[in-house]
């Protein structure tokens, strides 16, 4: 026989257990849930002061730590510019082999590599930027824009 929700829910309804047994399981059924979710919080906050020792920024005593959304960012800023260093890695190498290409096809003789022609992307020129007015303004850029 299936009860309707009411019936379960009054005592004395068809329930088939005592108000203080539904009350007490009840109450385990909502610690086991704060005990999972205290759980999860300490495992992300965890992860969190994982990302902080890793990420570059001041760790010393009198430095506040970061906030989690900073850290976040933080992150976020940090990963976007080691690609871009990387890209711009890239480039250069792809600069330098067409040079040593296209000196070698002239027969000239490789000479020191001139830099000062090699174009700057736009995006690695204000990542510069930004990182040259903050380390004058003693922060870290959170935020790009």
């Amino acid at each position: 026989m299936t009860l309707s929700r009411s019936q379960q829910q009054r005592p004395g309804g068809g329930g088939g257990g005592s108000s203080k047994s539904k009350a007490r399981q009840g109450k385990m059924v909502r610690l086991n849930i704060n005990a999972r979710e205290r759980r999860r919080m300490h495992d992300l906050n965890d992860a969190l002061d994982e990302l902080r020792s890793v990420i570059p920024y001041a760790h010393s005593p009198s430095v506040r730590k970061l906030s989690k959304i900073a850290t976040l960012l933080l992150a976020k800023n940090y990963i976007m510019m080691q690609a871009n260093a990387l890209e711009e890695l890239r480039r250069l190498i792809a600069y330098l082999q067409a040079q040593t290409t296209a000196a070698a096809a002239a027969g000239i003789v490789p000479t020191p590599y001139d830099l000062q022609a090699f174009p700057a992307t736009p995006t690695a020129t204000k990542l510069q930027q930004q990182m040259e007015s903050s380390a004058a303004a003693g922060s870290t850029p959170l935020v790009s824009s």
